[in-house]
């Protein structure tokens, strides 16, 4: 297997690029080695995102590139992984007939195999039977001559080291897969299935491993991480001492889950970030009721009164969907002023797309895509002009950066981010990266605040 190459592609949420990195490290153990272009790969794999229609057709186009390449080297392997292959299954060797791989999520154990029969002339189907909600999802094909279709059972979670991850400084850990809340707009339940949480020794032993390789911040991942089984302000209380560690994240927060408990966690415990990321999707009770959100317009701006009243300084970020089946323009502005009065930090903003075998895809999609865009960018606009008032607001303070590494804009400089999850740049020698350093703000834009370092590393 020595010689056997293989490149990811990654799209999508944080879930993904921790999947992409478990698979990679399957694969090291396994005799492969990693290619960092396309070109000199054997095998190239997509883990995909099926949240929205754009981040899939992103995915067809790539695949499509590489028809001169296959036609070059018919020996490549061509790979779908994720959430697209789970909820398109046998679709995909009918729409992308280059493909010789699809499996869902969690198949990063059996991945080596599966290579091995698409290298021997096979196309491979490897589905979640078993954990996924399928009565609305299709179930996979039947076997043929050319066509082996793997019974994927849900596999322990993996053993992980870190060497695969894009940062040494920095580490994704998943402490729960899944979804309960079937929002009606969203996949994710039918494509990952329900909600299963890891064991809190578990979660604790890998946080203490990835800290021994280096990893300074640590991410809790999970599609809520609010309703993780053990609780999450105790998990954050049980590993806030791991020693090596200095910062710790977790995305993503439920808005009805954000409990008082979690909110005295963060502000009792200096390890962890003062940052919230918790989607509102609508600023409209009607829409939020149509999402099944199981929250108010009223129950979200009253968290965000809470979190900042508990947790002094806290940033908090929201996503957002324009154009839901029957949104009005009232119930747009709604949805304005939210974004207007909650003042992000950073707002995530996506025009509706109907996502086949959800509840919201049997609605009529009666927004037309040029009032989509509208309110899109409307809602762009606004944002931006709450987040350069708020930058602005920032210069002249000092706030803790971990240096991420030299900035992509600006090689003569160094990016990293603060607790909040503000960007910072300024200038300093890359030897930096990894450390925390005080930074004062000097000057600011909508998304990136400039500074300039006041002491030595920590």
């Amino acid at each position: 297997m020595a010689n056997i190459r293989v490149h990811f592609e990654t799209f999508g949420c944080q879930m993904n690029k921790l999947d992409s990195e478990a698979a990679g490290e399957a694969l090291l153990r396994a005799g492969f080695e990693i290619a960092d272009d396309p070109d000199s790969a054997d095998v190239i794999l997509f883990n995909t995102c099926s949240v929205r229609q754009h981040a899939e057709e992103r995915v067809y186009s790539r695949i499509g590139a590489l028809k001169h390449l296959k036609r070059r080297r018919p020996h490549l392997v061509i790979g779908v992984m994720g959430c697209m292959a789970q909820k398109d299954g046998e679709l995909v060797f009918r729409r992308a007939p280059l493909v010789d791989i699809v499996c869902g999520p969690r198949h990063e154990a059996g991945l080596a195999g599966l290579i091995a029969e698409a290298r021997s002339g096979r196309r491979v189907l490897a589905l979640d039977d078993g954990r996924i909600v399928r009565e609305r999802t299709a179930r996979p094909a039947r076997a043929s001559a050319d066509l082996l279709v793997v019974d994927h059972a849900p596999h322990p979670y993996m053993e992980r080291d870190g060497r695969t991850r894009p940062s040494p400084f920095q580490a994704f850990t998943a402490i729960m897969l899944g979804c309960d809340n079937f929002c009606s707009y969203c996949v994710v339940p039918y494509v990952r299935g329900r909600e299963e949480s890891r064991p809190p020794e578990d979660v604790a032993a890998e946080v203490s491993r990835l800290a021994e390789s280096g990893a300074r911040e640590i991410t809790l991942l999970g599609q809520n991480v609010n309703s993780y089984a053990s609780g999450l302000p105790q998990l954050l209380r049980r590993i806030h001492d791991t020693p090596g560690l200095k910062r710790i994240r977790f995305i993503t927060s439920h808005p009805k889950d954000v409990s008082d408990d979690l909110l005295a966690a963060m502000a009792e415990l200096p390890k962890v970030c003062r940052h919230l990321h918790a989607p509102a999707q609508s600023g409209s009770t009607r829409i939020l009721h149509l999402m099944n959100r199981r929250y108010t317009r009223e129950d979200y701006l009253d968290m965000i009164d809470r979190a900042r009243r508990i947790v002094p300084g806290i940033e908090i970020a929201s996503d957002f969907i324009v154009g839901f089946p029957t949104e009005t323009e009232d119930e747009f502005r709604e949805t304005a002023d939210v974004v207007r009065r909650a003042e992000f930090n950073q707002c995530f903003i996506f025009k509706y797309s109907p996502r086949p075998g959800t509840k919201a895809a049997d609605m009529a999609d009666d927004v037309p895509d040029a009032v989509k865009k509208r309110r899109n960018t409307e809602l762009l606009a606004v944002q931006e002009e709450v987040s350069v008032r708020r930058n602005r607001e920032k210069q002249g303070r000092v706030f803790d950066v971990l240096v991420e590494g030299v900035s992509k804009n600006d090689p003569r400089k160094l990016s990293g981010r603060t607790g909040g999850n503000d960007i910072v740049v300024f200038e300093g020698p890359e030897s930096l990266a990894g450390r925390i350093v005080s930074v004062r703000i000097t000057n600011s834009t909508a998304l990136t605040l400039f500074g300039e370092k006041i002491n030595d590393e920590r």
